[in-house]
C-alpha cells in the first residue's frame, strides 16, 4: 500500500513529521510521500527521523499555481528539499490581505463573524485565510440561511473550493498576484530533480467542463503526469483520468490527502472509509526514475 499525498503540522496537516512516520509504519505502507503546501520543511530532520518508517520515503512538495485565474495545484516527486524555494513571507501577507478581504464581503452580506480572527503562522488550523474564516462562520448559527443562499459550505475545504477560488463566487479571491504560474511551478520541481504531476484534477471550479480543463492543462503545460486516485473521486472519474494519461503519455500518482484532524475523515493510506488501498503498481514506471530516501 502506498501513499503520496500527506500533509504535516508545517503546512495545514497537524501531524507531526515524526508521527506521519509513526503513522504510516503502523500502516504498513511500503511507499508514503509527504507534499506540504508550498514549503519541504518537513524533511528537515527526516535523516533523523528515518528510522521511524521502513517503506520508502519519496520526498515530495504541492506548490499552489494558477491557471485562468484558478488557484490549482502541481505535486512535486523525487525532489531535492533544499531547491524548492517559495516565498513564505510574501504567502503570509497574502493570507492577511485575503482574510480582510473576507470579512468585508461576510459584513456585506450580514454575516455574524469575530471581527478580531487573524490568520497565524504557527496553528495549522488559522495559516490559511479560507480555513480562518470558514471556521469562524460555521461557528454561528445564524449564518445558516445566508451561507445556502450563497451555495453549500460544510467544510474549510468547501468554503476554499466552491468560495474563494471561485470566479462566479462573492467570496472569489484572486490570488495570482501573489503567487505563481503552473510554467513555474513545473521548473521549480524539475530544477529541483523531481517530476511534476498535477494534484486531484477535478477538484477545481474550471469555467469550462473538468475533464476538458484537465486536458486542456495537460496538452498546454510540461506535466510528467497527473494523480488519478484521490479518496473524492468516483471509479468512473478515475478511470478518465488514467485514460488521458494514457492518451498524453503521462505517468499516474495517488494518495488520500491525508492532514490528520484538520481532515478527520480521511485516514493515511486508505482514505474515506478504506476507498483507497494503492499499489505500487502504480507508480512502477517511474519509481526508478526519482530520488528516494
Amino acid at each position: 500500500m502506498i501513499d503520496l499525498h500527506t500533509h504535516t503540522c508545517v503546512s495545514d496537516g497537524t501531524d507531526t513529521p515524526k508521527e506521519i512516520l509513526t503513522n504510516a509504519e503502523t500502516t504498513k505502507l511500503e511507499i508514503l510521500s509527504i507534499t506540504d503546501h508550498d514549503t519541504t520543511e518537513g524533511y528537515k530532520n527526516i535523516k533523523e527521523l528515518r528510522k521511524l518508517f521502513s517503506g520508502i520515503i519519496i520526498p515530495g512538495v504541492e506548490l499552489k499555481a494558477f491557471y485562468d485565474g484558478i488557484p490549482v495545484e502541481i505535486l512535486g516527486y523525487g525532489i531535492e528539499p533544499s531547491k524548492i524555494n517559495v516565498n513564505r513571507d510574501n504567502v503570509f501577507e497574502m493570507q492577511i490581505d485575503c482574510l480582510n478581504e473576507f470579512k468585508e464581503r461576510g459584513r456585506k452580506l450580514g454575516l455574524k463573524f469575530d471581527e478580531n480572527i487573524e490568520v497565524s503562522k504557527t496553528d495549522s488550523r488559522r495559516k490559511y485565510a479560507s480555513f480562518t474564516f470558514a471556521d469562524e462562520l460555521l461557528k454561528h448559527k445564524e449564518n445558516e440561511s445566508i451561507i445556502l443562499s450563497i451555495g453549500p459550505m460544510f467544510t474549510q475545504t468547501e468554503f476554499y473550493r466552491i468560495h474563494a477560488s471561485n470566479k462566479k463566487s462573492i467570496f472569489y479571491y484572486d490570488e495570482s498576484k501573489f503567487g505563481i504560474s503552473i510554467e513555474e511551478a513545473i521548473d521549480m520541481v524539475h530544477n529541483a530533480g523531481g517530476l511534476a504531476f498535477l494534484a486531484h484534477p477535478l477538484l477545481y471550479p474550471y469555467d469550462k467542463d473538468k475533464f476538458e480543463a484537465v486536458e486542456d492543462i495537460i496538452k498546454k503545460y510540461d506535466l510528467d503526469g497527473i494523480e488519478v486516485e484521490y479518496p473524492l473521486f468516483s471509479e468512473p472519474d478515475r478511470n478518465k483520468l488514467k485514460e488521458l494519461a494514457k492518451k498524453y503519455n503521462k505517468y499516474t500518482s495517488g494518495g488520500t490527502d491525508y492532514h490528520a484532524k484538520n481532515k478527520p475523515n480521511i485516514e493515511l493510506g486508505t482514505g474515506i472509509n478504506n476507498n483507497m488501498n494503492l499499489d505500487k503498481t502504480l507508480i512502477e514506471d517511474w519509481l526508478d526514475k526519482v530520488t528516494t530516501i
